[in-house]
C-alpha cells in the first residue's frame, strides 16, 4: 500500500511541478512583450471604435450605482460608449436605482422578467448597435483606463475577445485576504494562457467581444450557471482567439465568509467540470491548440490530485486514530503525554515527496510575485495575505472540489448563490 501511495504522490507532484514550470518558462519567453504591452499611444482616443457594455442586474441594489458610475467615468469617448442596464426581474429595489438613469444620453434602461443571466446578455447583444459588446457584472467596477486598454488589444484583427485583470475590491476578512492572493495568481495565469491562446473563461466582469462572434457561433445559452466558461470553450472549439489584458484592472466583490465562498466555488468548479464534459471532444487533441492538448487535461488532473491528497490525508487520520485507541485500550496509557522533544538531524524527514512539494510551493510563490508585478492594482500584497492563502486555501478548497465532483457525478445543478 505504501509503495503504491508513494508512486501516486510523486506522480501527482511531478505533473503539478511540470505544469508550473511550463507556465513559468512561457512567461520568461514572453515577459518582454507582456511588460511592454502596458504602454499606450500618446493619443489614446485615436481610432477607438464604438462599444456597448451590458450591465446585468438581479437584486444588486447595493452595488449597482457604483458599477454604473464607474462606467460613466471611464476614459473613453462618450459618444462611442453605450450602456445597457438590464433588470432581470429583481425582487429588491434594483428597478428603483435604475430609474434615476432613465433619460441619460449614454444609458438605456431595460426591465424584463427573470430569465437568467444568459437571457440578459442575449437581449443586450441583440440591442447593441456597435461592433463591440461587453459585460460588466453589477457587483464590479472598472478603473478609468481599463476599457481603453481592453480595446487596444483588438488592434490585432485576429483577436475576437479580450479578458481583463480581476481583483478583489476590498479585503476585510481573512477569506477575502486569501482571495486577494488567489486573484493575483489568476492575473499571472490568464496572462500566460492568453499568450498560449488557451483561455477557457471570459469572466462576466468586463470581458469584451467583437459582436461578429455571436453572429458566427451563436448567442449565450444556459450552461450549468457558468455561461462565461461555455462561451470561451465554444470560441476555442471554433478557433477564435481570446486575448488577455493584464493591465486592464477590474475590481469585483468577493465572498466575505467561508459559506458564501463555498457556494460560489462549488458553482464555478461544477460548471467547469460540466462544460469540459460537454466539450470533451477537445480533450487531448492538439488540433484545438494548447487548450485541448494540454491545459484542459492538466486542469482535470489537478482536480483528481486534490481528491487523491484528501483521501490519503483522511486515511492517515484514520490509521493514527485507530493506533492511538488500540494503544490506549491495550496498555491503558494516556492518549496524550507531554514530553520534551529531542532534536537530531539524523531523523530529519528528507523524502523526495517533501522536496517536490517544497518546489511546487516555491514556483507558486514565483507566480504570486510575477502576478503582483504584472498587475496594475492599487493594492499591494503583504506577507500576511500570502500566509492566509497558503493556510486557508489548502484547508477549505478540497471541500468545494469534492462537492463539485459529487454534483457532476449525480447530475445535480449547483445553486447560483
Amino acid at each position: 500500500m505504501d509503495s503504491v501511495r508513494d508512486i501516486a504522490t510523486l506522480t501527482a507532484l511531478f505533473f503539478s511541478l511540470y505544469f508550473e514550470i511550463f507556465m513559468l518558462i512561457t512567461y520568461l519567453e514572453r515577459r518582454k512583450i507582456l511588460h511592454e504591452r502596458v504602454r499606450l499611444p500618446t493619443d489614446t482616443h485615436a481610432g477607438l471604435p464604438g462599444v456597448t457594455i451590458i450591465v446585468p442586474c438581479y437584486n444588486e441594489e447595493n452595488t449597482l450605482t457604483k458599477t454604473v458610475e464607474s462606467l460613466l467615468n471611464v476614459d473613453y469617448p462618450k459618444d462611442k460608449l453605450h450602456i445597457l442596464a438590464i433588470n432581470d426581474g429583481s425582487t429588491d429595489d434594483t428597478a428603483l436605482v435604475l430609474k434615476k438613469y432613465i433619460g441619460h444620453p449614454q444609458i438605456k434602461v431595460i426591465n424584463k422578467e427573470n430569465g437568467g443571466k444568459h437571457t440578459v446578455l442575449n437581449l443586450g447583444i441583440a440591442r447593441a448597435t456597435t461592433d463591440f459588446v461587453g459585460c460588466l457584472d453589477a457587483d464590479s467596477y472598472a478603473k478609468p483606463d481599463a476599457l481603453i486598454r481592453l480595446m487596444r488589444r483588438f488592434e490585432n484583427p485576429l483577436v475576437m475577445a479580450v479578458v481583463p485583470s480581476l481583483h478583489v475590491s476590498s479585503a476585510e476578512t481573512l477569506i477575502q485576504k486569501m482571495q486577494l492572493v488567489e486573484y493575483v495568481i489568476g492575473t499571472f495565469l490568464r496572462s500566460i494562457l492568453g499568450e498560449l491562446n488557451a483561455l477557457y473563461v471570459t469572466p462576466g466582469p468586463f470581458s469584451i467581444f467583437r459582436k461578429s462572434v455571436f453572429e458566427t457561433i451563436g448567442y449565450y445559452k444556459q450552461a450549468h450557471n457558468t455561461e462565461d466558461m461555455e462561451m470561451a470553450l465554444r470560441m476555442q472549439s471554433h478557433g477564435l482567439m481570446i486575448a488577455s489584458a493584464h493591465d486592464a484592472v477590474v475590481y469585483t466583490s468577493s465572498p466575505r465568509t467561508p459559506k458564501t465562498l463555498y457556494r460560489q466555488r462549488v458553482r464555478w468548479v461544477s460548471g467547469f467540470l460540466n462544460n469540459v464534459r460537454d466539450y470533451r471532444h477537445m480533450l487531448f487533441r492538439f488540433r484545438y491548440g494548447h487548450i485541448g492538448g494540454f491545459i484542459l487535461p492538466m486542469m482535470l488532473l489537478s482536480t483528481a490530485t486534490v481528491l487523491f491528497v484528501v483521501s490519503m490525508f483522511a486515511y492517515d487520520i484514520f490509521l493514527i486514530t485507530k493506533e492511538t485507541v488500540f494503544r490506549f485500550e491495550a496498555l491503558n496509557t494516556k492518549i496524550f503525554e507531554l514530553s520534551h522533544p529531542i532534536w537530531n538531524w539524523f531523523f530529519f524527514y528528507t523524502s523526495p515527496a517533501l522536496f517536490a512539494g517544497a518546489a511546487v510551493f516555491f514556483v507558486l510563490l514565483c507566480f504570486i510575485i510575477i502576478g503582483a508585478t504584472l498587475s496594475k492594482s492599487n493594492y499591494r500584497l503583504t506577507t500576511f495575505d500570502i500566509a492566509c492563502y497558503a493556510f486557508l486555501y489548502s484547508l477549505i478548497a478540497p471541500f468545494w472540489i469534492i462537492r463539485s465532483l459529487a454534483n457532476v457525478a449525480l447530475r445535480k445543478q449547483s445553486a447560483w448563490r
